[in-house]
């Protein structure tokens, strides 16, 4: 490859400060050749397929990066919110843009972190998941109980998407697939599939705030290391994306190997968290102190407020050389969100899949 996403001059710096499902999405998406050669889609406005089956937050407004105006340069290191970025974009579609599908999957892939999955009423159970936002992105098993729904908003979304395409509005496919791309590698994280090892569960069964603020501790911290990772331009995480989606291209079948990515995340959970508790202890627990379960705000709300100071203490000179751990599980892991992605992306480049 002859860029790292915040090098591509193809890509204006109005879309930026990059953030890990951009990178993830963008890597993803190079190694797919038929993708890459596929011909500018026109923006289009909204065709609101998933309306019905899928309400979104009531503070969401659909941006359209095709149209931008830069007013800003964010230090990337230390930008933690998705919605703050070097441009303002326009409110209405730009009927009178085209854009590569590549860079649709790229762009888009944040949306879901935004307000689309916010403030909303969706099961009485959402709080053990740290309010709507969690619901959607996160599924895992605890006491005998299911809780999140992340597989079924990654297939809800392949199916809004293909309506688009059949409808002949290929530009809101590619957003769809997007977004839907987004629950996908989701499904890859550890964290999102798995709430909190057991020992730590019977440890804390009886100190809920401590045992809240620990998992989310985590958690979040871990989601800070792989960003500041791929902000820096770590090889190793870019290779993972491209030989995972190069080698996923082979086997379409994405349904059949859904339940096992899924699984092999779930193995991975409980040494990423014993070992942020191990190497980095109270000094990055306490970091997340003031959270607070009972909040109007969703936790990734509260726990992206924390993520500056997370950084300082995971990424200070002293911690350092304690990062090549977690550096070779997490490109284990970039590989196989990268072979999904590789599935999704290659199969929706080709024709029939776009068109009944």
């Amino acid at each position: 490859m002859d860029f790292y996403l915040h090098d591509d001059p193809r890509l204006p710096m109005a879309w930026a400060p990059w953030f890990s499902h951009e990178y993830i999405a963008y890597f993803a998406g190079q190694a797919v050749d038929r993708l890459m050669s596929l011909p500018q889609a026109a923006v289009k406005p909204n065709p609101h397929i998933s309306d019905q089956n899928w309400p979104s937050g009531p503070k969401h407004v659909d941006v359209y990066k095709e149209d931008y105006r830069e007013v800003s340069h964010l230090d990337p290191l230390w930008s933690f919110c998705y919605a703050e970025r070097n441009g303002k974009f326009a409110l209405e579609p730009p009927l009178d843009k085209t854009i590569e599908p590549w860079k649709v999957l790229v762009i888009y892939s944040t949306e879901p972190d935004l307000n689309p999955d916010c403030d909303l009423d969706l099961h009485k159970n959402q709080k053990i998941t740290g309010g709507s936002h969690g619901w959607r992105h996160m599924q895992f098993r605890l006491l005998g109980r299911t809780f999140g729904m992340a597989p079924e908003s990654f297939r809800l979304h392949i199916n809004f998407a293909q309506s688009a395409f059949e409808s002949g509005n290929d530009y809101w496919g590619w957003r769809y697939l997007s977004r839907g791309s987004h629950y996908l590698a989701d499904l890859g994280n550890p964290f999102h599939v798995k709430a909190l090892p057991g020992w730590l569960l019977m440890k804390k069964v009886f100190s809920s705030r401590e045992l809240f603020n620990i998992v989310s501790a985590v958690h979040q911290s871990y989601e800070v290391y792989v960003e500041r990772r791929f902000r820096e331009g770590f090889p190793a995480f870019q290779y993972a994306l491209l030989q995972g989606a190069r080698s996923g291209q082979d086997d379409l079948d994405l349904q059949t190997g859904l339940s096992a990515y899924i699984k092999q995340a779930e193995k991975r959970h409980n040494t990423i968290f014993n070992f942020f508790l191990d190497q980095f202890g109270r000094e990055l627990v306490d970091v997340f102190a003031q959270l607070d379960q009972n909040s109007h705000l969703d936790v990734a709300d509260q726990t992206n407020m924390c993520s500056a100071d997370a950084a300082r203490v995971l990424f200070k000179e002293t911690n350092l050389s304690k990062l090549d751990f977690l550096d070779r599980i997490t490109s284990e892991i970039l590989f196989d969100v990268g072979r999904m992605l590789g599935r999704l992306f290659h199969s929706f480049s080709l024709p029939q899949k776009r068109r009944s």
